[in-house]
Order: C-alpha cells, then sequence, then structure tokens
C-alpha cells in the first residue's frame, strides 16, 4: 500500500535542517541557495539537503499534475511557490506538507499530531483544509497526541506491531503500529466498518487473530504463555452485543455485586452504590434486568465494568453524557474507548486515533 506521512517531528525536522537557530527565519530572504515551496513539492528527487544537514534518503516523488488542486485544497495562491521552506509560519509549513502528501497520491495517509502546539483558531481552520483533502477519498489515519498528554510516559500496557486483521478477503486492519502506557487515555474514532471494534476485541483479548500478530497486551506476549484469564482479570470490558448475551434474571444491584467476592464487604457495597448514584440508576436497584430499556441495560453493564476498578477500562461506543464520569475514573483507571460523539470528549483524553476505512 503507497502510503504518506505527517508529523510534527517530520515539520521540526524541516525546520531544523534549514535554520540553525530559530531568528534565521527572519533572514533567510538572504539565503539564495534556501529551497522554496516549488521545490519542496515539484523537485523530484528533492532531499532535505543544507550546509550543515545531509539527508541521504529524498522525499517520495510527487505528480505535478496535481500541484493547482493541492495547492488549492491547503488554501493556498501560486504566491507560495516562490517563498522559501524557512521563511514559512507552522502552519503554513505544515499546509504547504499535506499538499506534498496529496501529490504523493497515496492510498493510505497517515497524518501524526497535525494539530499539536497550534492555537484553537488555527486548529479549526487547519481542520476544515484535512475535510477538503478527505473529501478526494483519500483514506486518512487521524492520531493526536497533545490533549493533556502526561509529562512522562508510564508503564507501557499495550504494545500492537503491524497489527493485521481481516474476515476472509476483507482487510479489516492493516499495519497498525500502537503503545499505549499508564496514564495516557485513548478515544478511538473513525467512520462505522473502519474497525474500532475489531481493535476492542484484540485489546481486550477476545479476538481470536491475536495470536496472528505481534503483541503484547499488560505485559504478556500472546506468542508466548499468554493467559486470557489473567488479562481478563486486569480490565473491565463493556460492548453493545454484551446485553444480547446477558442473563437478565439478576436485578441490577446483584448483577454488579457479583463482580465481588462473596460476602461482598460493606466498603464494597457502598462504592457500587455510589457509582449507581453517578449513572442516575439509584431508582432501579432491585430492578430485574429484565424490565429495563435497552439503553438502561447497557448503562449497567458498563457500571459493572468500572465497578471492579479494573487497571485499564475498554468501552465500546460510550453513551452520551458520560464525560465527567470518564474523567473521575480516568484518576485511577486508563480509559480505552470508541466514540461517535466527538463533540463530547472527556477532558481526561490523551491520544485520539482515527481509523480508516479499508476498502479491500
Amino acid at each position: 500500500m503507497k502510503t504518506s506521512f505527517f508529523s510534527s517531528d517530520l515539520q521540526r525536522k524541516i525546520k531544523k535542517a534549514l535554520s540553525r537557530f530559530w531568528q534565521e527565519r527572519f533572514i533567510s530572504l538572504e539565503d539564495t541557495d534556501s529551497p522554496t515551496a516549488k521545490d519542496f513539492l515539484l523537485k523530484n528527487p528533492f532531499f532535505l539537503n543544507s550546509d550543515h544537514f545531509v539527508e541521504s534518503e529524498p522525499f517520495p516523488k510527487t505528480n505535478p499534475a496535481l500541484l493547482n488542486e493541492a495547492l488549492e485544497l491547503a488554501g493556498f495562491s501560486e504566491q507560495i511557490l516562490s517563498q522559501k521552506l524557512i521563511s514559512l509560519s507552522n502552519g503554513e509549513l505544515r499546509r504547504l506538507m499535506f499538499a506534498r502528501n496529496y501529490m504523493e497520491e497515496p492510498e493510505l495517509w497517515i497524518l501524526d499530531d497535525p494539530f499539536g502546539g497550534l492555537d484553537p483558531a488555527y486548529r479549526e481552520f487547519l481542520a476544515e483544509r484535512i475535510k477538503l483533502f478527505q473529501k478526494k477519498g483519500i483514506k486518512m489515519q487521524i492520531n493526536e497526541k497533545e490533549k493533556g498528554v502526561p509529562k512522562e510516559r508510564g508503564v507501557l500496557l499495550f504494545s500492537l506491531k503491524k497489527l493485521c486483521v481481516s474476515f476472509g478477503s476483507k482487510k479489516i486492519i492493516e499495519n497498525l503500529d500502537l503503545e499505549i502506557y499508564k496514564g495516557q487515555h485513548l478515544a478511538i474514532t473513525g467512520p462505522n466498518g473502519s474497525g474500532k471494534s475489531t481493535l476492542l476485541g484484540i485489546l481486550s483479548g477476545d479476538h481470536p487473530q491475536i495470536y496472528n500478530n505481534d503483541l503484547e497486551l499488560l505485559g504478556q506476549n500472546v506468542k508466548n504463555g499468554f493467559s486470557i484469564s489473567e488479562h481478563k482479570a486486569k480490565i473491565g470490558f463493556f460492548s453493545p452485543e454484551m446485553a444480547l448475551q446477558t442473563s437478565r434474571r439478576s436485578t441490577v444491584l446483584e448483577i454488579l455485586l457479583e463482580n465481588f467476592p462473596q460476602p461482598v464487604l460493606t466498603e464494597e457495597k457502598k462504592a457500587v452504590l455510589s457509582l449507581l448514584s453517578d449513572l442516575g440508576l439509584s431508582n432501579e436497584l432491585n430492578t430485574p434486568l429484565k424490565n429495563l430499556s435497552e439503553d438502561l441495560l447497557k448503562l449497567v453493564l458498563i457500571a459493572r465494568a468500572i465497578s471492579k476498578n479494573p487497571q485499564v477500562l475498554i468501552l465500546d461506543e460510550v453513551p452520551q453524557g458520560m464525560s465527567k464520569l470518564l474523567d473521575k475514573i480516568s484518576e485511577k483507571t486508563t480509559l480505552i474507548f470508541t466514540t461517535h460523539y466527538p463533540d463530547e470528549m472527556p477532558k481526561c483524553v490523551t491520544n485520539e486515533l482515527r481509523l480508516p476505512i479499508n476498502n479491500y
């Protein structure tokens, strides 16, 4: 698969290659050898070289026929072509990198932290530009990193290297690299069919294709004595399918208390009652599950996943209105969840992974 990459690290690399000190941007007009935007977009091959930096690998080739379209999508006029790369602002360089990625004609376009370090107004502007590129039918994977990331990474919880999952001839996830550390909270977004639930099934240890991949799940290598029961004991998990499989003979309170060793301690019962209160379920304590609406049943099952105080809480399709509760839970538990409501993203989220659709 032909893949193009954007990252803030690459942007910083370009800046450092062309300028030895930050003020050099302001005197760059005197440097006649400094590459221009036109060089960056059209020169094949293009090497990132300067008098203090030498790059042996060229950038991918671009299609010159796409120049005008790429400039328009990035929000530039042709005047940008004469400007030197070193003279561009951070936002301008990002847009130019977007234009170049488009001209590389990728099948998959990975944007790693495209909004990091930008002010809210320019983030919104850049997001609109990305939407225009998306309308051209390129599959995109957008990874956001700067959402209150902890200053220091904690223990590595999950390591996925070149994850591939397929169903028959259809590829659901292809070559996904992902690391999740303690203290990070990951929101997984993307259109229907992009593999969000599949990815959660991998992380929870439920998906049978975990053994076909190079994975470490909560400190266990899946190809070296992996214990599903040990893994399950460390996580709380919810998916909408669980509502179809759960026995409905128990009451709301009973199904949560079943999570604990018997007899249940007074402190454990108090914690369960407090959790149910937070979820607005105090009036349903003695209601049989069979008498609950589907929405309330899902909420009860989420409460059960939370009540065991797991090391990691994995939630598929978080309902609306849970942001404050998730923020509270994040103080003690690593969160991984999918959502169809990006406008209700909890404040605790540190990382966002947007999955593309694989049209194979």
